[in-house]
């Protein structure tokens, strides 16, 4: 047998398929759906990135009104003892959607009246009046739409999160009819804005509509693979933030089809992001140097991935997480000796600090002054201190004290304090209020806790609020007040 020839002939009957001239498989379902199959193949669909649903099949097959599941199943499980048992692949067996296997496909050859089954015989074969042909290109998408939607990254890199998701509002008024993978991109932008700012119940609502939008056929394969991977991240997120479950999380992220990461770059690093995050949370809840370890080297492989793609404002994000990360570990006594210390903590948080400054990211976000007053308080060290560090990385900060850093981080996002989500405005204020303490102003410090104390009480987490304001209280007791 040569290279050319074919492995298995198949011919198609009225009464049924005769495969490589052994008895005839009795029914008249099974050549139609497999001509059906074939002729969608000949267009470019019936393919692992393009499956077919049934009614789609239903409509090349001329008479019939409905292809019901079990006419199906009973069709596919005669071809199960046999050699063409792989050849027709589903997500569902008896609902679809349907592709051919391609290996299979190539070894075999189709046969009507001792023909090729293909083309016009294909056509009349299934009593098609005229053929069914392969559907027109996916049509531009709406300039309304695109540009909405541009203008809606480019808020969110930025972290104006309401400007962001009014244009994804924008966006979603020229969302081409019947595009699923259009669709699901704006859920995306709105799970990632409700994530970002802490809104779990928007965020829930969210996942349910994108969970409907993965059981849609009509989504190619290959975007499925992504929006699924992505919809495990942004579950996990709601594990964590919202339920305060890290170890859920961690399994929610390992649901993630590794094949999917690597193709990624951006899914990598909002991965290894996360799992970095949520191992940091196991390891010092349990005291364990191993998840330690592992919490470094996953955001490690996302700064990586980061940096060697291009990608800045993933970039700045995993530099802040690995600077937030290995101080926690620090404080917690879980590296080994002679490992990385403060110091490397503010390194990193200082060229992710240099990112946002040069690429105007992250300008409603107050995490990054956060982690980098809780690491000078940490490590004990005078602003001064942290100057010569920072001028010897050629980054240096243009600030003279931990107050005047402070203060110009929050005039800079004045105009968007409500997109900071509480927690961070009591953090960073009880931060500022301890080093205006050291730094002997006494008067703005008493003023910041102030502020701190009334955005504590706003806060919906009982327990967030109680240790805000115990920590407000450590820092100036009601008696020092008065």
């Amino acid at each position: 047998m040569t290279a050319a020839t074919p492995l298995h002939r198949i011919q198609l009957l009225p009464s049924g398929l005769r495969i490589d001239g052994l008895p005839e498989l009795r029914s008249r379902l099974l050549p139609k759906l497999l001509a059906a199959l074939l002729q969608a193949h000949e267009q470019g669909l019936a393919r692992v990135d393009s499956p077919c649903t049934r009614a789609e099949l239903c409509e090349r097959i001329a008479g019939m009104a409905e292809l019901h599941r079990t006419q199906v199943w009973r069709a596919l499980a005669l071809l199960e003892e046999g050699p063409l048992a792989a050849l027709i692949d589903a997500s569902a067996r008896s609902s679809g959607p349907f592709w051919l296997n391609a290996a299979l496909l190539a070894a075999c050859r189709f046969e009507i009246d001792d023909a090729p089954a293909e083309g016009a015989a294909l056509a009349a074969w299934l009593g098609q009046q005229r053929p069914v042909r392969a559907p027109a290109a996916v049509p531009l998408l709406p300039l309304g739409y695109a540009e909405a939607l541009a203008r809606a990254d480019f808020q969110l890199d930025r972290g104006e999160l309401y400007p962001a998701r009014l244009a994804v509002q924008q966006a979603q008024a020229h969302l081409p009819e019947g595009d699923a993978a259009a669709a699901a991109a704006l859920g995306l932008r709105r799970a990632r804005i409700a994530r970002r700012l802490g809104d779990w119940a928007a965020l829930q609502d969210e996942l349910r509509e994108l969970g409907h939008a993965l059981n849609n056929a009509r989504l190619p394969r290959a975007e499925r693979r992504q929006l699924r991977a992505r919809v495990a991240i942004l579950a996990a997120w709601h594990w964590y933030g919202s339920l305060g479950q890290p170890a859920a999380a961690l399994d929610k992220l390992e649901e993630v089809d590794p094949d999917v990461l690597a193709a990624d770059p951006m899914l990598r690093c909002d991965h290894g992001n996360l799992r970095g995050i949520v191992l940091r949370e196991l390891a010092v809840a349990r005291g364990d140097a191993a998840l330690a370890a592992q919490a470094i080297a996953s955001l490690g492989d996302a700064l990586r991935s980061a940096s060697l793609s291009g990608l800045p404002d993933a970039l700045q994000v995993c530099a802040a997480n690995l600077a937030h990360t290995l101080g926690q570990l620090v404080e917690a006594g879980l590296l080994a000796e002679g490992g990385p210390g403060p110091s490397d903590a503010l390194r990193w948080l200082l060229l992710s600090d240099a990112m946002c400054a040069r690429w105007q990211l992250g300008r409603s976000s107050l995490l990054n002054t956060i982690f980098l007053l809780r690491l000078a308080a940490f490590a004990r060290m005078d602003f001064k201190a942290l100057q010569r560090l920072a001028s010897a990385e050629g980054l240096p900060l243009p600030a003279s004290s931990y107050g005047e850093l402070a203060q110009q981080r929050w005039t800079a996002c004045r105009a968007r304090h409500s997109q900071i989500p509480p927690d961070q405005r009591c953090a960073f204020l009880l931060l500022w209020a301890r080093h205006a303490l050291d730094e002997g102003d006494a008067f703005s410090a008493t003023d910041l806790v102030r502020q701190a104390r009334l955005h504590a009480r706003k806060l919906r987490d009982e327990q967030a609020r109680r240790r805000y304001l115990a920590d407000a209280e450590a820092l100036m007791p009601a008696s020092r007040r008065a």
